[in-house]
């Protein structure tokens, strides 16, 4: 019963128009800034949580027509528990809920199989969460960093 009430609120709350971004249907930028404004603070009582950003192709280079198949096909590889989210200009963001590097690793193959073949390059930045950081901006700027590094080497995985 408490199973499928956590389903159905998930649900109204990924479909609620504030929350969901228009292009691909996942969440939002807001919806994200959110729900990891709590998982950081989380993190200090134990919480263990990676950040993993995406694109594919770089910057502008997916068509807006498949920012949602593309959004589906990674929530597809995700857990119920995990929170996928477009952040604009073709990039996703997944929040992997009690999910260390080598479980980050996992899950990137899981997106990488899924989106093998698609646009172009696909770049994968992780950063997993360490009570050592010391603003929530920290976690977010090391998977970016990753990213980064991953998009000018052409692809593939880097952890932050």
């Amino acid at each position: 019963m408490l199973g499928r009430k956590h389903a159905q609120g998930r649900e109204h709350a990924i479909g609620h128009p504030a929350l969901t971004d228009s292009q691909t249907g996942l969440a939002n930028r807001l919806h994200f800034e959110l729900v990891y404004s709590y998982l950081f603070a989380a993190g200090n009582r134990g919480l263990s949580f990676t950040v993993m950003l995406l694109s594919v192709g770089g910057p502008d280079a997916v068509p807006e027509s498949r920012l949602r198949s593309l959004g589906e096909q990674i929530q597809s590889t995700t857990r119920d528990s995990d929170l996928v989210a477009h952040v604009g200009r073709g990039r996703y963001v997944v929040l992997l809920l009690g999910t260390n590097l080598q479980g980050a690793r996992i899950a990137a193959d899981r997106v990488e199989v899924a989106l093998a073949g698609d646009e172009g390059a696909l770049s994968m930045g992780l950063a997993v969460y360490s009570p050592n950081m010391q603003d929530s901006s920290d976690l977010l700027e090391a998977a970016d960093k990753a990213l980064l590094t991953a998009e000018a080497a052409g692809g593939g995985v880097e952890f932050g």
